[in-house]
């Protein structure tokens, strides 16, 4: 029963039956509801004194429909998990922290362009548009807040296939990824400009049904919702972190196991890079005869990452969902040093580089030519088993081309320079990390 059916329900109540109602809404409830019961009655009965009739029931009415929210879902024990779910945003097909603005349908620019979707949440902004124009002819495309005409926001990436183009911006004004969401902006593309004006998204409704798994990572909480679109069970997955640094970058376990990158510094034709890809075994929800289905990702899903999955399974049927693992990053610099290179031979360091919640060690470093050098991290050393370093970017702003190698706990990493050197600066950042939880969630 929603709040307004609550309300429209007792706002038809006599008062003497007020409290007898209450009894029958909160029969079979496990958690103590006398005592909350009786809260609420106390505070009717001085509100009878206080206030108005008709101002009475709302509260009521807020205290009842939070109860029967509770006998659902909030028992004690997973309580936390789903107050960690506040300002959460869905968006699209993903789940942001904070507020979120984004283009609630296709909105054409002209008869060249065409915006299929835009997302502005804290620390994103991407935009999918399509468009008969080469990328040349898009010219530079910029972002700017009208509150805010200072900051600039530029494509920091883009994917293209056919004519559509997929765009995540950077923080050009200030050479970083710090996005702040805004509602009203000017877009300047292919030479035009245009004012544009987002909706803002709504915040994730926690009255509502969502199941929770066990905490078996310390400060990662793993939920989920069920809900029905386009004739087929949608599951929504939603994760939480106690350090609010870490984001979801994937929902499942790596189908590979190594993970390589390659940073190659092209000097007046900037820096190019390349890392492996994010690809995940599939993911499947049980029903109660241990039938499987798989969860896939809508045709129309927009926004990164992916959180809502439709499937096959029956509808109105207790199922479990089972999520092995979670692909994790934070989108920031770890650590910065000077590495010194060795003439020749190798030179033992065995430095710590904390990543919070993992540890490496940067064990050695060796010369292998005049002009390259191999350096080698030991990774997860902090012992705990459930959460694997993926990968991390090592950068030197005077190395020509690094390229690494990760393979469970060691990474392998060469170094390609111009000149004969003997040190330089690195800067160790965004690191990803595998998290083996092995959730199962229950939906019954």
């Amino acid at each position: 029963m929603n709040e307004d059916k609550m309300i429209e329900f007792l706002s038809n109540l006599d008062d003497d039956l007020i409290e007898k109602e209450v009894d029958k809404l909160l029969e079979g409830v496990e958690i103590d509801m006398d005592h909350i019961k009786k809260k609420a009655c106390d505070k009717l009965n001085k509100s009878n004194k206080k206030v108005k009739r008709k101002k009475r029931f709302p509260y009521v009415v807020a205290a009842c429909v939070c109860l029967l929210s509770m006998s659902i879902v909030y028992a004690d024990d997973i309580s936390q998990a789903i107050k960690s779910f506040m300002n959460k945003t869905p968006v699209y097909s993903t789940i942001v922290d904070g507020d979120a603005y984004y283009l609630k349908e296709n909105y054409p620019l002209n008869k060249d362009i065409q915006i299929k979707s835009l997302m502005f949440s804290e620390g994103n902004l991407e935009m999918e548009i399509t468009s008969k124009l080469s990328k040349d002819e898009l010219g530079e495309i910029s972002i700017i807040p009208k509150n805010d005409d200072h900051t600039v926001y530029v494509p920091g990436g883009y994917s293209e296939e056919g004519n559509e183009y997929f765009f995540s911006f950077a923080n050009k004004t200030e050479n970083n990824y710090n996005i702040k969401p805004v509602k009203d902006f000017q877009l300047i593309i292919a030479g035009n400009n245009y004012d544009i004006s987002l909706e803002k998204a709504k915040n994730l409704e926690l009255n509502k049904e969502i199941y929770t798994a066990e905490n078996n990572i310390k400060g990662v909480n793993i939920g989920a919702k069920r809900f029905y679109k386009n004739e087929k069970l949608n599951v929504q997955f939603i994760t939480s972190f106690e350090d609010n640094d870490l984001k979801l970058n994937r929902l499942g376990k790596p189908t590979e196991v190594k993970a390589a990158f390659t940073t190659e510094n092209r000097g007046s034709d900037g820096i190019m890079g390349s890392s492996s890809s994010n690809r995940v075994e599939d993911l499947y929800v049980l029903d109660e005869m241990n039938n499987k289905y798989k969860l896939e990702i809508p045709k129309d899903s927009k926004g990164r990452p992916i959180t809502i999955f439709e499937t096959n399974a029956p509808k109105d049927k207790n199922l479990t969902l089972k999520l092995p693992a979670i692909i994790a990053a934070y989108e920031k610099t770890m650590d910065s040093f000077e590495l010194n290179i060795p003439k020749e031979g190798e030179l033992s360091l065995n430095k710590e580089v904390d990543f919070n919640i993992q540890k490496a060690v940067l064990k050695k470093i060796k010369r292998t030519s005049p002009t390259s050098a191999q350096v080698e991290f030991e990774l997860n050393t902090d012992g705990n088993e459930n959460i694997h370093i993926r990968s991390f970017d090592f950068y030197s702003h005077d190395v020509k081309k690094i390229a690494g190698e990760f393979n469970g706990d060691q990474v392998i990493i060469n170094l390609e320079f111009d000149k004969d050197m003997d040190a330089t600066n690195v800067e160790i950042a965004y690191p990803e990390f595998i998290m083996n939880g092995n959730w199962v969630i229950n939906m019954k």
